[in-house]
């Protein structure tokens, strides 16, 4: 499965989540940017804000971004970052992912990171053969 059917899939699924929960003094605001070219860079950029009833906002950042240069190197990353912000600001957490894939020369080498407030909790990078 490629990264753009990932990002389609999880786009539709915020879209659709967001209306059924609508009943229960919830609000939502979602924004997509999509940018592709001639030589196949492409950049998405989805952003969802969610507000319950207790005050608590939750927002949803995704980047994903392909480059292809001249000679048919392919490098690929996304990212994610949840922020849930609750009336308390003491109560504020982050959580930001990061997937890298970078094909140049027969190699791939892909990298992999989770934070949390901050703190890098998983950090691996792997370079095989293609």
């Amino acid at each position: 499965m490629t990264i753009k059917s990932i990002l389609l899939i999880s786009t539709a699924v915020l879209a659709l989540s967001a209306t059924a929960y609508a009943a229960d003094n919830e609000s939502y605001q979602s924004n997509t940017r999509i940018d592709k070219d001639s030589s196949g860079n492409y950049a998405e950029q989805n952003t969802t804000t969610k507000t319950n009833a207790d005050g608590t906002t939750t927002s949803f950042e995704k980047n994903a971004d392909v480059s292809i240069d001249s000679n048919g190197d392919v490098a690929k990353s996304t990212t994610t970052k949840k922020v849930t912000n609750a009336t308390d600001p003491l109560n504020k957490h982050t959580v930001r992912t990061s997937n890298t894939e970078q094909t140049k020369d027969g190699m791939v080498k892909t990298g992999q990171s989770v934070s949390v407030d901050g703190k890098t909790i998983d950090s691996k990078t792997e370079t095989t053969q293609q």
